[in-house]
């Protein structure tokens, strides 16, 4: 193990820790945010979730734009646009998700509150995950990459794509964010979950600032990133099957940290209790972990990954990614309300 980069490693803490307290005390999460606006007409986490994405989107692009962090040489902005992976993948993770009871970081802070279903759900999707990244469900994923992806001229930004300025492509996505807020902005929560949204937003451009301009070495520099959970629980279903230790990273100990900071508070606020999965869920835990798990490999990230981080650098890959999860969340609502 080389030299541990210690703003990465403790940006990655520190950044985990807050987040967990904003997904634990206020519930944030895309399902809950699709499926309570889709059932009960409850915009409070969609709008969250747009806030959040209104500063995340403006900051990054600020720190682009300024030429402060690189955020066109990330992952999210590759020149190889693998719109079948992420479509799809969005879809498998959006149904997973929801048959799992909530998302990617939603299901990691209910397991440190002592949920049994949410600790079944986590493993099959660490271990779907790490074999669909790592082990022999990965060449078939490489293969079907390799037959549908399209090799672009440019960037994956829409502003590349679309041969308009940043800057234009910003205001018209600020603008629409905007709107769509203050639409649905209709109750007594508002500011409250206008605020929620806000933090999420500032921890994406804060994460982006860390991995760009605090932890670059200039004789070992790295691609910024940013907030994800689908990779690093793809490294520790890793662990389990081959009980190799990947290094620490800022993706990691973003998760590690969200995890810690979870379990503190359950103990702290006596929400922790051992609770099993109600009768016959068990295998929706499994089969939705399972789905997120390769979801959120082919689709290069979860609805944080892609959802928050990816959709900040406006990459039309992350666009697709999340409209995919958002479709798979909504299809999987309307079939289990008719089920009920």
């Amino acid at each position: 193990m080389g030299e541990i980069n210690t703003w990465l490693v403790g940006g990655g803490l520190a950044v985990g820790a807050i987040f967990a307290v904003v997904v634990q005390h206020f519930r944030f999460c895309l399902v809950a945010g699709t499926s309570n606006f889709l059932l009960i007409n409850d915009s409070r986490q969609t709008v969250a979730f747009a806030t959040a994405l209104l500063v995340a989107i403006t900051g990054v692009q600020l720190l682009e734009i300024f030429s402060i962090v690189e955020v066109a040489d990330s992952s999210y902005r590759n020149s190889t646009l693998d719109w079948f992976g992420a479509g799809v993948g969005g879809i498998f993770f959006g149904i997973g998700a929801t048959l799992a009871g909530g998302c990617a970081a939603r299901t990691l802070v209910r397991t440190m509150e002592g949920s049994i279903h949410a600790l079944i759900a986590l493993l099959s999707f660490a271990i779907v995950a790490a074999v669909a990244q790592f082990g022999f469900l990965e060449t078939l994923r490489l293969d079907i990459t390799h037959a549908t992806s399209l090799e672009l001229k440019t960037d994956a930004g829409i502003a590349s794509i679309l041969s308009l300025p940043q800057w234009l492509v910003l205001a018209i996505v600020v603008v629409g964010l905007l709107f769509f807020i203050f639409k649905t902005s209709n109750n007594s929560n508002k500011k409250t979950m206008l605020i929620v949204g806000a933090i999420v937003g500032l921890l994406v451009v804060c994460s982006w600032y860390i991995t760009g301009v605090l932890a670059q070495d200039e004789f070992e520099p790295t691609k910024p990133s940013a907030m994800t959970m689908s990779g690093p629980l793809a490294r520790f279903g890793y662990i389990i099957i081959s009980g190799r230790t990947p290094a620490l990273s800022f993706a990691i100990s973003f998760v590690i940290g969200t995890a810690i900071i979870s379990f503190l508070l359950a103990l702290a606020t006596k929400q922790f209790k051992i609770t099993p999965p109600q009768k016959g869920m068990t295998v929706m835990a499994l089969l939705g972990g399972s789905l997120m798990g390769i979801g959120g490999i082919m689709a290069y990230g979860c609805n944080i990954g892609q959802g928050l981080s990816g959709i900040s650098t406006l990459s039309l890959e992350s666009l697709i990614a999340v409209f995919g999860m958002v479709t798979g969340i909504a299809l999987t609502t309307k079939w289990m309300e008719q089920k009920a």
